[in-house]
C-alpha cells in the first residue's frame, strides 16, 4: 500500500477525507512536521505581566532585548532585565488592555504604549529611556517607513496616522519642508496595526491601506488595498520583508508586497479559532514571526484562557508550504528575539595571551560580537523570558481518515509501519463503522524490534494516531514524522 501520511490540519474540513484532525506541539514542514520545542534558557522574572517585547541591533552589531509591563521598560543583560525605564515623569501607566510597540529609527529605539509619551533609547550610549524630542503624539502603533517614524491610532483621533521629519524622528507637527505631516483616515474604523518597510501598511478595523512615498508636496500616497477587511484584533498584526499577517472576523490573512492579500487560514483554522477564541480577552493576544523556520505564530486564550485570561493556544503558521499545527502553552507573550553570545574584554585573554597585537581579528570586528541567531521567544507565566529551545513538548499527528477496503467494504486492520525518524512513538488506530458513529481508538501500541506497530481494529473508516513523548533534547532523536506504510489490512464480512 502506498504511503498514507501525517496529513495537513484542517480541522474545519469534513472527518472523512484527507485532512488530519490533529497536528499538536509540531512544526507544519515540507513533507513532515518536526518538534516544537518547550521553553529554555528562562531569564528572571520582570515584575508583572509582559506586554510588549522586541530586540535591536545596535552599534557595531550588537543586539539588545527590551520589554514592558504596566509600570516599567527593562532592558535584558545575560539573563536579568534591568529596569530602564524613564528617570523623570513617574511610572508608565499603559494600563492592563495595551502592549508595548517597538521602532528602530537609526540607532534609536522608539517605544508607544498609546498611554504615554513616546519613548527613546539610545542603543550606542544610553542607559535609561526617555521622552521622545519634538512633540510627538502619543500614540498605539509605531514603526519606520523609509526615512520617518510612523504613529498611528493618536490619542482622540482613533483613525490619525502621523509621521515624522524626514530623517529625523524628533520632528513632529505638519511642516512642508521637513516633510512631517498626519492624516486622517476617513473610513476604515479605528487603526489595528502598522506594518513598516519600503513602504507602509495601515490596519484598520475594516480597511488596509498602504502608505508610498512620494515625495513633497504629497509627500505619502495612501491607497486602500482592501476594503470591509482589516485587523479585528491588534495583537493578531505581525510583518517582515514584504509579508504582513492579521486576524479578521472572517479569518487570518497574508499580504504580500503590499498589494495582494489572501486567505491562509479558510477552510483550514478559521472555523475552529473563532469557536474557541475567548474574544472578551483579545488584548491579551500577541504574534510572532520565526524568520528562520517561516513561521507566523498567533497566542491567544481558548475557552477562558489561563489564570486571568493568559493566552493557552499557539496556532502556527508556515507560509512556505502554506500548513498549520497548533499547541497547547500558556504564555503572557510571544516574540522575536535573538541569542547572540558576544565577547567580552576578560575572553580576549583566550584569544591572544594578554596580547592585543595577536589577536586573530580586529577589535572593531563583528567576530567578537558573536554568531547571531534569531529564535521564537516567549514569557511564560511567571513572567521569565526565554526561548523555544528546549526539549521537545510532548506531540500528536494524526491522518485522516480513510477506507482500506474496496467499493467500501468492512477491514481489518491488523499492523501499521510509522515513518517517523526515531523517538519512541506510541501508535494507536482508530476505526468506526459509519460516518455517524464516534472514533473508537485502541490502546498504544509500541514499535517491534522491525519497526512495526502491532495495532488492531476493524471496521470501514481508520485514521492513525502517533504521538511521541515529551522531554526529547533539541536535535535529538526525532526530527520528522512523515506519515505510515506497510498497513496490514485484510477483507472483513459485512456488517
Amino acid at each position: 500500500m502506498t504511503l498514507i501520511p501525517f496529513a495537513e490540519w484542517r480541522p474545519d474540513m469534513p472527518a472523512l477525507g484527507q485532512w488530519a484532525r490533529e497536528a499538536l506541539n509540531v512544526v507544519p514542514a515540507e513533507e513532515s512536521y518536526r518538534p516544537l520545542n518547550s521553553l529554555a534558557g528562562v531569564s528572571d522574572p520582570i515584575a508583572l505581566r509582559a506586554q510588549g517585547a522586541a530586540w535591536f541591533r545596535g552599534i557595531a552589531g550588537a543586539t539588545k532585548m527590551f520589554a514592558g509591563d504596566a509600570s516599567k521598560l527593562y532592558m535584558l543583560t545575560d539573563t536579568t532585565w534591568n529596569d530602564v525605564s524613564r528617570t523623570a515623569g513617574g511610572p508608565y501607566a499603559p494600563g492592563g488592555d495595551n502592549l508595548w510597540r517597538f521602532a528602530q529609527f537609526g540607532a534609536l529605539a522608539i517605544a508607544v504604549n498609546g498611554v504615554d509619551a513616546p519613548q527613546k533609547f539610545d542603543l550606542g550610549t544610553g542607559t535609561n529611556w526617555m521622552a521622545l524630542g519634538g512633540t510627538p503624539p502619543v500614540g498605539t502603533f509605531v514603526t519606520t517607513v523609509r526615512d520617518f517614524v510612523l504613529i498611528g491610532k493618536i490619542g482622540n483621533a482613533p483613525q490619525r496616522v502621523q509621521w515624522s521629519g524626514f530623517n529625523n524622528c524628533e520632528i513632529w507637527g505638519t511642516s512642508l519642508s521637513a516633510q512631517a505631516d498626519l492624516q486622517d483616515l476617513p473610513d476604515g474604523g479605528n487603526v489595528t496595526g502598522l506594518v513598516g518597510g519600503e513602504y507602509g501598511l495601515i490596519f484598520q478595523e475594516t480597511s488596509v491601506r498602504r502608505m508610498t512615498y512620494e515625495g513633497p508636496p504629497v509627500v505619502f500616497r495612501i491607497d486602500k488595498i482592501a476594503n470591509d477587511i482589516g485587523a479585528s484584533v491588534p495583537g493578531s498584526v505581525a510583518g517582515l520583508l514584504d509579508m504582513a499577517f492579521f486576524l479578521h472576523k472572517s479569518g487570518f490573512y497574508m499580504v504580500r508586497s503590499g498589494q495582494a492579500i489572501a486567505p491562509i487560514g479558510r477552510g483550514k483554522v478559521d472555523r475552529t479559532f473563532w469557536a474557541e477564541f475567548d474574544e472578551t480577552k483579545q488584548f491579551f493576544s500577541s504574534s510572532a514571526i520565526d524568520p528562520v523556520r517561516g513561521l507566523y505564530v498567533y497566542a491567544y486564550p481558548a475557552d477562558g484562557g489561563g489564570v486571568g485570561g493568559i493566552p493557552n493556544r499557539l496556532l502556527i503558521y508556515n507560509w512556505h508550504t502554506e500548513r498549520w499545527s497548533r499547541a497547547i502553552v500558556e504564555c503572557e507573550l510571544v516574540f522575536g528575539g535573538v541569542s547572540q553570545q558576544a565577547y567580552t574584554l576578560e575572553d580576549l585573554d583566550d584569544f591572544g595571551d594578554g596580547d592585543l597585537d595577536s589577536l586573530p581579528y580586529s577589535l572593531d570586528s563583528s567576530f567578537w560580537t558573536g554568531t547571531l541567531s534569531l529564535l521564537l521567544f516567549a514569557f511564560d507565566t511567571s513572567h521569565c523570558s526565554g526561548s523555544f529551545s528546549g526539549p521537545s513538548l510532548a506531540a500528536t499527528v494524526e491522518t485522516g481518515e480513510f477506507n482500506p477496503g474496496k467499493a467500501g467494504m468492512r477491514s481489518v486492520v491488523r499492523a501499521l509501519r510509522p515513518l517517523i525518524d526515531g523517538g519512541s512513538p506510541q501508535i494507536q488506530l482508530g476505526a468506526r463503522e459509519t460516518q455517524q458513529s464516534t472514533v473508537a481508538y485502541g490502546p498504544p501500541a509500541s514499535l517491534t524490534p522491525a519497526g512495526m506497530a502491532p495495532v488492531y481494529g476493524s471496521g470501514r473508516y481508520f485514521r492513525v494516531r502517533a504521538t511521541m513523548p515529551a522531554g526529547e533534547t533539541p536535535g535529538g532523536t526525532w526530527q520528522n514524522m512523515q506519515g505510515i506504510d506497510d498497513l496490514d489490512v485484510r477483507p472483513a464480512g459485512a456488517q
